[in-house]
């Protein structure tokens, strides 16, 4: 059987006109994890993000967008047209790389900029991150590291034992264990039922599958079962039957996965996908069933990195024997986008399968990181919601505003139906990370949704990567919207 990593083909159908999603976004916490070889409590982590920051050698700012070299897009890189690709295969060097975060050795005397040319390159082209006055009365400047990002980053951060859990560099049919790690069965395959927040994506980077994952299991509550068989005499060994129809050819394929997950040596962390609830792990099952079928192999070890990059339309498809239909936002309005998203919901929640996705990198005059959005990252779409506004903000602005945003404020109030209230719409999304929400265009405070059988609140102010955004932010900062049909 052949063992190399293909990506799964791409509909041609009439119905599928867009160009498919290639999103590749890691978890930067789970990728710390596996950079420092142990599980983090990061609930007991007063700065995240800061710690993010230490361990990848990253500034915050810089972590979200593909363009910053970040890690977070490890094995992939930008193209001229701003479209992320897979990035030239980087090894670490044969020398002792020096320790995370270490500088460049400085020239012994230093007066003017030139003597820093040896560090900082041509210093035209010296990438300057923050400048601040001086006590003395002069500047402090902070200059980017110069080289290569990705070169950089293994050189610095990725050694050899980190890449191999990362990357495909390895593609054998023998079986594949990452150094520090070890394939382990830690519970049960769900305890009551798939549900829409229990895959939590790992340090891989397939946010296209544990985001399709969360939208089958909300939009097609069922769908995704559990048909095990015994492997063992005892009753706790088991292997379970997964049927998938490939959306591009329409074949059926059948693959047999078992308990076995990857963990850190010694614990029952895992390293890859993970479930929100503890003790289940169905999303790292499904994820190895995906991995088998991208290297094609019936190996229940595959190797987990060939599911780096990928569609999340087609995924949802995959997962639900579907068709993909993809929609790109460049030249559709925001009133179009809400349309789509209403469309395939009812009582507000999507009843059919359906994803989003950021731009390979910020669009022109857009920043991911003010916005708390990630660039070529993978979201799922959960349906939409209404906010209401009091007239008294109306009102306020009026007072503030001359002018042209004055004409356009009155506008906007003459066409209220209901003189008491403003109201918008909102598309709401989830980060397969669990957490990191978007902030742009933001609504606050609970929602209802009807969850098959019962109204189910959602806290949109609670840390789990739900959040809801106004459509005229999604249609700037999402590149597109699938729907598995």
């Amino acid at each position: 059987m052949s063992t190399t990593a293909v990506r799964p083909p791409v509909t041609t159908t009439e119905a599928a006109t867009e160009q498919p999603p290639f999103v590749t976004a890691r978890n930067p916490r789970a990728l710390a994890e596996i950079v420092l070889g142990h599980p983090v409590d990061w609930d007991a982590v007063e700065d995240p993000t800061a710690l993010l920051e230490e361990v990848l050698v990253t500034p915050r700012e810089e972590l979200f967008d593909p363009r910053h070299g970040s890690p977070v897009y490890l094995g992939f890189r930008l193209d001229d047209s701003g479209a992320v690709v897979e990035a030239p295969r980087h090894e670490p060097e044969d020398a002792p790389a020096p320790e995370s975060g270490e500088a460049p050795h400085l020239p012994e005397e230093i007066t003017t900029l030139k003597d820093l040319q040896p560090v900082l390159g041509e210093l035209g082209a010296a990438r300057v991150r923050r400048v601040a006055p001086s006590r003395a009365g002069g500047w402090t400047l902070e200059v980017a590291p110069t080289g290569a990002p990705a070169q950089r980053l293994i050189d610095t951060v990725f050694d050899r034992r980190v890449l191999d859990g990362l990357l495909p560099i390895h593609l054998i049919d023998l079986g594949w264990t990452p150094d520090g790690a070890q394939w382990a069965d830690t519970g049960s395959f769900f305890h009551e039922a798939a549900e829409f927040f229990d895959p939590v994506q790992g340090g891989l980077g397939d946010c296209w599958l544990i985001a399709a994952m969360s939208s089958v299991a909300w939009a097609l509550p069922g769908t995704i079962t559990d048909a095990a068989r015994a492997t063992g005499a005892g009753d706790q060994q088991f292997t379970h039957r997964f049927v998938y129809r490939d959306p591009g050819d329409g074949t059926q394929r059948t693959f047999e996965a078992s308990d076995q997950t990857l963990v850190f040596t010694g614990t029952t962390a895992p390293l890859y996908a993970r479930s929100s609830e503890a003790g289940e792990i169905w999303p790292a099952v499904v994820e190895k069933a995906f991995a088998q079928w991208r290297q094609g192999t019936g190996n229940d070890h595959p190797n987990l990195t060939v599911l780096n990059g990928g569609d999340p339309v087609w995924a949802s498809a995959a997962l639900s024997g579907r068709t993909p239909h993809y929609t790109g936002h460049a030249g559709r309005t925001a009133a179009a986008l809400r349309t789509l998203v209403k469309n395939h919901c009812a009582s507000y929640r999507t009843v059919d399968p359906m994803t989003a996705w950021t731009y390979g990198t910020a669009p022109a005059g857009l920043s991911y990181a003010d916005a708390t959005i990630v660039a070529n990252h993978a979201y799922s779409v959960l349906g939409w919601t209404s906010g209401a506004l009091l007239v008294r903000a109306y009102q306020e602005a009026l007072a503030r505003s001359t002018g042209v945003a004055r004409e356009r404020i009155v506008a906007a109030g003459a066409s209220l139906l209901n003189p008491a209230i403003l109201t918008r719409d909102y598309v709401v999304l989830r980060n397969p990370w669990g957490y990191h929400e978007g902030t742009a265009g933001a609504r606050h405070g609970a929602i209802a949704m009807r969850d098959a059988g019962f109204w189910r609140s959602i806290d949109l102010d609670v840390v789990d990567g739900v959040f809801a955004i106004d459509f005229a932010t999604y249609q700037q900062y999402f590149a597109g919207t699938g729907v598995a049909l």
